[in-house]
């Protein structure tokens, strides 16, 4: 900690016999405790290695294993036999996985006692914890970090739980800058008896009551340290949260702020609600304050910002957050949960709703922050309380082409036809049907809408076989719009706003895909973005969940960056699918080029967005024939050799979260 001092004495004699049996015993001493300390290290490496390689052994095992079963099972007689006979009952099976009876509960944060995020704290955090000396030896430098409190009558029990977990950082070059707002005597008597006692606490009183801006600034005023970090006045730091916080730092010390992932703790110190949160995702900065605690940021880096503002008070911390997001370089997440909200009645972290001013105050700063970097856009409330929905102007020039690639259910086309001329907002469409098919059904449907008077463009593609990437890179080549719009035929409308919300999104520069939110016709979520890495993989975020409940701090219900979407609804400019070459023909014939598109997409530095604002239904898998129902092995292993990194850590899904369900669920 700062402020300790160092005496200075003179040499002192060590050649006499009895001095020199001390230094010799010292020395002893001092080699037993380093050997004690490297042998818990190595036990730790030993222990670390071998979980890993036990985890490494029942993968392999169990993708060999899967490989072996599933060639099996392509090579039987049986199952050309169960393909050929048992068609109509595999499609049955699929529908009514699809549509179940009843919806599973929804994605819910952790409660107090939850068994799951128990045992990632007795696992996760331990092995963090026995790696936090390392650490510290490895750092180069280590800056001081200055830890601003402000505070107004809290707690005392509070208060004091929350200057205990700074006094107790493993990281000692710290200082806490408190700011006093005036609070009543028992406060200050704690908070003075504190400094007297910490030479690293600088208290500052302040006369008056002037908000929690005008006490952070104060705080602010007073630190001295390279960084600073935020901790509200009940809150608590985890033990090694600033220790983490230099080490991001020197690791990407351009930053212009570092974030991570935060839970809640109650009034008896039990922990629960545990937020993990997704690397950095402007878009979703700008639906709700995800970045939240822990913040952490360079005090010259806070004071270029202006520091706190006094018209965003309850919201100031998202408001400084956003003027930081506007300075050069990545914001950084560290996937830890290293800041604990305290939730008692009446905060914020026990009723969202319970503070109605702070969510005033989140729309005061998010419009100003667009005023700066998007001056033409809008803000409108969001689906839940305290989210957003940032709106962006439509050029006129701007139209669409929306591709449907028919394998001749006739039936699922007319649907998804009439719903998307009777339910669409959105005037300049063009609607073009890639017919793969083998008869002239499809053919007569479109001359059908002609005589009523609408226009379908109808591309001959039939009796060939069916290759997802060749028929729609096929028809892309047809459409003269500027954006595309791949869209299965087993969809149906449901919000009339769907096109515009999609179009509103890629309209801007720096957006190359925008997905939908799908439901299947129960309601039932069947797409709410893509996750990489499931199932050794993909899979859909929430999946099978409630689509008319929030889930998982409200993720399916907010426009987020997310690495790809379903190509069931895909749009992107088209000069954007023509830099990327389009659909993959010749590695993903059937299934994942629409992964796989968005892939090179995001690759390319543009954002791939997904809203829950272009809502529609799927009936899935109608425009496939049963043998394309199970993804080809050779395409499965083309993902998993093309974009290995992306599946081992999808920037926009916790490590902390399983890979086993698309619910977010806890990984442990």
């Amino acid at each position: 900690m700062t402020g300790t001092t160092q005496s200075v004495r003179p040499p002192e004699d060590d050649s006499r016999p009895g001095r020199l049996e001390e230094r010799i015993r010292a020395l002893e001493i001092e080699l037993k405790e380093t050997r004690d300390r490297l042998a818990r290290l190595n036990a730790f490496v030993v222990r670390s290695n071998e979980r890993l390689r036990r985890q490494a052994a029942r993968a392999s095992s169990l993708n060999q294993v899967t490989a072996r079963q599933v060639a099996g099972i392509f090579e039987s007689r049986i199952w050309q036999t169960f393909v050929t006979a048992g068609g109509v009952l595999l499609r049955l099976g699929r529908l009514l996985r699809a549509t179940p009876a009843a919806p599973p509960p929804p994605a819910s944060p952790a409660e107090p006692g939850d068994q799951r995020y128990s045992t990632w704290m007795d696992t996760v955090e331990q092995e963090d914890a026995a790696c936090s000396n390392l650490v510290f030896s490895l750092l180069r430098r280590r800056p001081k970090v200055s830890v601003l409190m402000p505070v107004f009558n809290p707690a005392i029990r509070d208060l004091d739980r929350a200057i205990r977990s700074v006094l107790h950082q493993t990281y000692p070059e710290w200082e806490l800058c408190i700011a006093d707002d005036g609070s009543c005597e028992e406060v200050r008597r704690t908070l003075e008896r504190y400094a007297a006692g910490h030479p690293g606490i600088c208290l500052t009183l302040r006369t008056g009551r002037g908000g929690i801006s005008e006490a952070s600034n104060s705080a602010l005023a007073s630190a001295t340290g390279d960084l600073v970090a935020l901790l509200d006045h009940d809150d608590e730091l985890a033990p090694d949260a600033l220790l983490y916080a230099v080490e991001a730092y020197e690791n990407y010390p351009d930053a212009p702020f570092v974030y991570s992932d935060e839970d809640k703790i109650n009034a008896e110190g039990g922990r629960y609600d545990p937020f993990f949160k997704p690397d950095w995702s402007p878009d979703l900065l700008l639906s709700e304050n995800y970045v939240g605690h822990l913040l952490v940021t360079r005090r010259d880096h806070a004071l270029k910002a202006g520091g706190f503002r006094p018209m965003c008070d309850g919201s100031q911390d998202y408001d400084l957050v956003l003027r930081l997001s506007q300075l050069p370089g990545t914001p950084v997440h560290i996937a830890k949960v290293l800041y604990h909200w305290r939730a008692v009645p009446g905060s914020a972290a026990a009723d969202p709703n319970a503070k109605e001013y702070a969510h005033t105050a989140a729309r005061r700063a998010l419009e100003d922050h667009l005023r700066k970097t998007a001056p033409e856009a809008r803000v409108e409330a969001g689906i839940h309380a305290g989210r957003w929905r940032v709106r962006y102007p439509i050029p006129p020039s701007l139209d669409v082409s929306i591709v449907i690639a028919s394998g001749g259910k006739v039936d699922i086309l007319r649907n998804n036809l009439e719903s998307l001329f009777e339910k669409t907002d959105f005037p300049r469409f063009e609607v073009v049907i890639a017919d793969n098919s083998r008869s002239a059904e499809v053919k007569r449907v479109v001359e059908e809408f002609a005589r009523r008077g609408i226009a379908v463009r109808w591309i001959d593609w039939r009796n060939k076989p069916f290759n997802y990437s060749v028929i729609n890179n096929h028809a892309a080549r047809q459409c003269k719009s500027s954006v595309l719009l791949f869209l299965n035929d087993d969809t149906t409308v449901i919000a009339r706003d769907w096109l515009t919300a999609m179009m509103e999104l890629i309209a801007r520069p720096e957006v190359g895909a925008v997905g939908a939110k799908l439901l299947y016709p129960n309601g039932v979520i069947q797409h709410g973005g893509v996750i990489m890495g499931l199932y050794g993989n993909c899979g859909h975020a929430f999946k099978g969940l409630d689509g008319s409940r929030p889930h998982y701090f409200d993720l399916s219900d907010v426009i987020r960056n997310v690495s790809a979407v379903t190509g069931a609804c895909l749009m992107t400019r088209a000069e954007i699918f023509r830099e990327v070459g389009g659909f993959d023909e010749r590695l993903f014939a059937v299934a994942f080029n629409d992964i796989d598109l968005c892939l090179k997409i995001g690759a390319r530095g543009y954002r791939v967005l997904y809203t829950p604002h272009a809502l529609l239904y799927h009936h899935e898998a109608f425009s496939k024939t049963q043998d394309d129902l199970v993804p080809h092995p050779a395409e499965v292993a083309a993902m998993q050799r093309k974009w290995s990194a992306v599946i081992e850590a999808d920037p926009f899904y916790n490590p902390n979260l399983t890979r086993a369900t698309e619910d977010f669920a806890i990984d442990a």
